[in-house]
């Protein structure tokens, strides 16, 4: 079968971007034909699908989405593909994979009421509403599944039309190195001994992950225990305000942003905490891949994933609403604390015991069923 994959923008580390591809190649490699259409692709070309870019420039990001939907409506409209999968909101999509949580719910709970009187509101909404609205024929792989409910709430969502998958971590990295050797090297690449507490975030958009809420955090740990802490910041985003930030807060020799990189399940090993107090995260990829790799994890309670940090008792989870406060104190506690054994051991158990890794082979076998089907229903309809 022939399947059309469609993102606005396509970039290396983002964590939706790879799961796309990881199930266009899984789609290959049982012998379908996947092409993807994109705004714009940053990075190497695969070898398995075959990429087009289309024109989607305009002025805001939902006039660039509409045109998305726009041009892909076209490049499809012959009728040639057995399935359309959307990894962006756009109308005319069999399936919707959802990387991102339900906006219309973000905006009830964090913005005042005038927020949606804004053209930029209303698109989006409509948008969304484009794929989740009672009556469409859109199926959604949902990774986060307590947004499901704030979907069925809001735009009354049939339930049916929602596959609840598992998070998909990669996790073979993570297993092929050998932990000691890597935190060696890093730490030698670093300069860091072992009497320093190394924190770790990771994450590209620096203040939707909350790294400035990290860097106040550790400017306010006592000062026996915030001279020995290194915070090294992994990720593509704006540095510029958080280095003057660092400088302000005198921690300049402290905090290190290392951009995007290749070796950051080396990182995880070299580290001994990861702290994550995203302002909004619809899932926390690195939460998983820190348990996995045994990291103690601080982290707010409003990302999707921190479920599992709380059920696999692999660290500290955050009250909702944040409170910087709150945050403050705990960080302290978290490194300090005489559970951090504990927590080292009960991440990697947690990731043996539970199904966190088959998200791509089951959205693959959704698409290719949702492709048999609309065969079915062309042949049929002959």
């Amino acid at each position: 079968m022939k399947f059309a994959f469609v993102v606005s923008m396509w970039f290396p580390f983002g964590g939706m971007q790879r799961s796309l591809l990881r199930i266009a190649q899984a789609c290959v490699d049982t012998g379908h034909e996947v092409h993807i259409y994109t705004g714009e692709w940053r990075g190497e070309r695969p070898d398995g699908a075959q990429v087009f870019e289309l024109d989607t420039r305009a002025a805001s990001n939902h006039a660039s989405n509409d045109r998305l939907a726009e041009a892909f409506a076209a490049a499809t409209a012959d009728g040639d593909y057995d399935c359309r999968v959307g990894f962006t909101k756009i109308p005319g999509l069999d399936i919707y994979y959802a990387g991102d949580p339900c906006y219309v719910a973000r905006v009830a709970e964090t913005k005042p009421f005038f927020y949606t009187w804004w053209t930029r509101y209303r698109a989006f909404r409509r948008q969304e509403a484009a794929v989740f609205a009672p009556g469409k024929t859109t199926e959604i792989l949902l990774i986060a599944h307590q947004e499901k409910d704030k979907f069925i709430h809001y735009y009354g969502t049939e339930e049916q039309r929602f596959h609840l998958l598992p998070p998909g971590i990669n996790r073979g990295p993570l297993l092929a190195l050998d932990p000691a050797d890597e935190r060696a090297r890093l730490r030698r690449e670093f300069g860091f001994g072992e009497q320093h507490k190394v924190l770790l975030c990771v994450g590209s958009g620096f203040t939707t992950k909350g790294v400035d809420r990290v860097i106040e955090a550790v400017a306010e740990l006592p000062d026996d225990l915030r001279t020995s802490c290194r915070l090294l910041v992994v990720g593509r985003g704006k540095a510029a305000p958080l280095e003057r930030l660092v400088k302000r807060r005198g921690l300049g020799s402290q905090v290190f942003f290392l951009g995007t990189r290749d070796d950051v399940p080396a990182l995880y090993r070299a580290a001994d905490y990861l702290v994550h107090a995203a302002r909004t995260e619809n899932t926390g990829t690195a939460l998983i891949e820190a348990m996995c790799s045994g990291l103690p994890i601080l982290v707010s309670g409003n990302c999707g994933f921190a479920d599992h940090v709380r059920h696999a008792d692999a660290g500290i989870v955050l009250k909702q609403p944040f409170d910087q406060n709150e945050l403050n104190r705990e960080l302290a506690d978290f490194i300090r604390s005489e559970r951090c054994a504990d927590w080292r051991e009960n991440g990697p158990a947690y990731c043996e015991r539970t199904d966190l890794y088959s998200l791509i082979e089951r959205a693959a076998e959704i698409i290719i069923d949702r492709g048999k089907q609309n065969r079915r229903i062309c042949a049929e309809g002959a």
